[in-house]
């Protein structure tokens, strides 16, 4: 039975990387060409599959986590990181440090992909866990959780976007109905779930490769303007894309403009570009450098042996800088290098599930069932997920079984919308990519991330289920 295969799949992987301590990477392609075996694949339709989920889960997603790891070093070691940590503590108190990163998150979620959100507050939950001596998850799993949210309930994202095409229900009404579900459902999650006593009991230690060690006094900090001005630099321009595509006509020049510089890495890039110009003098500035006095091109300031810095020597200090900054990007990159290989080695797992025929079967089996359309899309989104772990395989597979009910009952195609979206977040587990990108950079192990990630995507659709089936009785 295909769903016994999975689950033996999962078992499998569980058991190489927890009890054998098999490096994720290699536990994942050997799970994957097991299952693609046992399926009765052919050799090479399994390595056509692996280097297609490889690159299919990668594609934009490399440049996303590559741009966004450099942005996020530059703003940790220019002291921007500090700024901003210590503004939103100052503004919401550190009592309410969750609250703060949930308004954060759905400001920032709204618009933005799951990954592009995470990586770009990951620096500012390092900062603020490293400054007020905070657990990790505490202030980590409210900006994950929010972003997951935001991500797989709601359009403009692609899941929810696709399948507003197919039951031609408003993005903008589907919006409005999902919205409220959306946050609710965040914010019970959020609240309730970092208080467990299971949770409280995982305390991570930062990772140390991620952060900078060097603290910075107040007069060093870089303007809260400009910190700001960066951050929320691809935030504009990626919910500029979102609100064009809308409204636009499909065909406008202009839309092709808007939509390059919306794409996450190009509006990431120059995000970066922006922090290495206004940030790069604070990154690697020698401590022992003052203020320059105000006459002359020549300035006289302390070398460090007694002597002064001349123009010429203040040319070189400003290469120095450059190179510091470029010093810190490289340091970026090191450190994601395993996690950017773990991802798209579940990218091949989740692949060669789908290339087995697995939400084929599901389909089959849930074809002629007599249920309420929306508990019926919702479970077999939830289904295809836990099967296959791609939320878009889910999304699609749910919406074409379902579509014919939806064209003989008087259901909003806006409910069966997020009816559908609810389902796809469920259960994300080891077949699920964004399941490694939350585990390398909380720095969990295998078993602690199935804990807290399965069970916070789990109890998030539920909840989404519920204010589905409300709304229903409200507008329906």
């Amino acid at each position: 039975m295909p769903l016994l295969l999975v689950a033996l799949a999962v078992v499998l992987l569980l058991v190489m990387m927890t009890k054998f301590k098999i490096n994720g990477f290699i536990a994942l392609f050997i799970a994957a060409l097991f299952v693609g075996l046992a399926r009765g694949m052919s050799l090479p339709k399994i390595y056509d599959a692996i280097v297609s989920g490889v690159g299919d889960q990668l594609d934009e997603l490399i440049l996303i986590l590559g741009f966004g790891a450099m942005l996020g070093k530059v703003l940790a070691d220019s002291g921007a990181a500090q700024r901003i940590a210590t503004s939103v503590v100052n503004a919401f108190g550190i009592s309410r440090v969750q609250l703060a990163m949930v308004l954060t998150s759905t400001a920032i979620g709204i618009t933005m992909f799951y990954e592009v959100g995470f990586v770009l507050l990951i620096p500012l939950v390092f900062t603020i866990v490293r400054e007020y001596k905070l657990p990790l998850l505490w202030v980590g799993l409210p900006m994950s959780m929010t972003l997951s949210t935001m991500h797989s309930f709601l359009p403009p994202h692609p899941g929810p976007a696709a399948v507003t095409e197919t039951f031609h229900a408003g993005q903008g009404t589907t919006l409005l109905y999902g919205l409220p579900i959306a946050i609710v459902s965040a914010s019970v999650v959020c609240y309730v779930w970092p208080r467990l006593a299971y949770v409280k009991r995982i305390n991570p230690r930062l990772p140390v490769a991620l952060i900078t060690e060097r603290k910075f006094d107040e007069d060093d900090l870089p303007r809260f303007g400009t910190c700001l001005l960066i951050v929320l630099i691809p935030i504009v321009l990626m919910a500029t894309s979102a609100v064009a595509e809308l409204s636009m006509d499909s065909g406008s020049k202009a839309l092709d403009y808007i939509g390059f510089f919306g794409k996450a890495p190009v509006a990431l890039l120059i995000a970066l570009l922006l922090a290495i110009a206004l940030l790069g003098p604070k990154v690697g500035r020698p401590e022992n450098t003052m203020k320059p006095d105000d006459g002359g091109a020549a300035t006289a300031r302390p070398d460090g042996s007694g002597g002064i810095v001349t123009a010429a020597g203040t040319a070189v200090a400003a290469r120095s800088r450059f190179a510091a900054v470029m010093e810190s990007c490289n340091e970026a990159i090191k450190p994601i290098a395993m996690i950017i290989m773990v991802i798209g080695a579940g990218g091949a797992f989740k692949e060669v599930l789908v290339k087995s025929g697995i939400a084929g079967y599901i389909a089959d089996l849930t074809h002629g069932w007599n249920v309420s359309p929306l508990i019926l899309a919702w479970g077999i989104a939830a289904l295809v997920r836990v099967a296959v772990g791609s939320a878009s395989v889910a999304v699609v597979t749910a919406a074409g079984i379902v579509l014919p009910l939806l064209h003989n009952s008087s259901t909003s195609p806006e409910l069966m919308v997020l009816a559908v979206t609810c389902g796809s977040i469920a259960a994300s587990h080891v077949n699920d990519p964004g399941f490694w990108l939350f585990k390398q950079y909380l720095n969990l192990s295998v078993l602690d991330t199935i804990k807290i990630r399965t069970g916070y995507t789990s109890a998030l659709a539920v909840l989404g289920l519920g204010g589905v089936l409300l709304m229903n009785t409200i507008v329906g």
